[in-house]
């Protein structure tokens, strides 16, 4: 008869030959204890491995589309349409939104296309980004992301304009302001922070504007900033533009960052959708569980680098 530790002791031993768990379970074991959707995508950009979870799944982008939107004003600026210094005068119907900065500030002043790109990424004005999408257009956006190979991403119209679609009716309906994958948005990181954006020069601009982020509440927040880490990141944040079975408006929460340091470089995007959470505070379950998963992310990369 077979004693119960030798019924066992077969299982143990597969288990313990198995190893640990692969970074790919390790986040999707986090994102399932998420209570609401989550995709994300990463890509080591030394050795082009790829952790990816729901990754060609869209997503609501929320204000992770204004990546894009300066991708283009960069872009204009190098065929001659565009000039970083032209000025841009702030009327008081271009506010849109709740104040961040241009909505608090007096109707009549001047401020230069490169403002608007600092204003729009590092603290997400959305009155900057709408100056912007004006001057560049939403199917130039749209148009230049195709040209990248990026066919899912999409910016819809501008901002706090719901049910204003410039493109695409039928998905501004369902995602609002832009959508996306979390692959595609990792690859366009990536090609910013490969140089194959514009210019080396140009990408190198991005990348320092990214850098200046001010929230960093996701990506950033687990990392081990003091040995040496950069991140040039761009979140967002919205509600779903239609309500669940029980006419709630659930919650989405995205980040999209490069992350460089010694011997590693790598971009990650982290998307999230029908979040339960309804706080605004640092302790909103999604931003929880994106900082989780950019810390499995980072430790398996730093285990691999060269």
């Amino acid at each position: 008869m077979w004693h119960r530790t030798e019924l066992f002791l077969p299982l143990f031993l597969a288990a313990a030959l198995a190893g640990p768990p692969s970074v790919q379970d390790q986040v999707a074991e986090r994102a399932r204890a998420f209570k609401g959707v989550l995709g994300a995508a990463a890509k080591n950009l030394a050795t082009g491995e790829w952790v990816l979870l729901n990754a060609d799944t869209r997503f609501p982008t929320a204000s992770t589309i204004k990546t894009a939107v300066m991708v283009e004003v960069f872009h204009q600026i190098a065929e001659g349409r565009l000039k970083d210094d032209t000025l841009v005068t702030l009327t008081d119907a271009a506010k849109v939104g709740e104040p961040v900065v241009l909505n608090g500030l007096h109707a009549g002043l001047q401020l230069t296309v490169g403002d608007l790109v600092r204003l729009m990424i590092t603290v997400s004005d959305n009155t900057a980004t709408n100056l912007l999408i004006e001057r560049v257009g939403t199917a130039a956006v749209d148009q230049r992301l195709s040209s990248y190979g990026l066919t899912a991403t999409r910016l819809h119209r501008p901002t706090f304009r719901d049910g204003k679609p410039e493109v695409d009716p039928e998905g501004e309906r369902e995602f609002g302001l832009g959508v996306s994958t979390p692959r595609e948005m990792a690859r366009l990181l990536e090609l910013i922070a490969d140089g194959r954006v514009v210019s080396r020069s140009a990408c190198d601009a991005m990348i320092a504007i990214l850098r200046e982020q001010h929230d960093r509440a996701m990506i950033p927040r687990l990392l081990p900033l003091e040995d040496g880490l950069l991140v040039a990141n761009k979140t967002g944040e919205d509600l779903e533009k239609q309500p669940d079975a029980r006419g709630v408006h659930r919650y989405v929460r995205a980040d999209a960052a490069i992350v460089e340091g010694p011997g590693l470089r790598y971009v990650l995007a982290i998307f999230t959708r029908q979040g339960e959470d309804a706080r605004a505070s640092v302790d909103n379950g999604a931003l929880l569980a994106g900082a989780e998963i950019a810390r499995l992310v980072h430790e398996h990369f730093a285990r691999a680098r060269r």
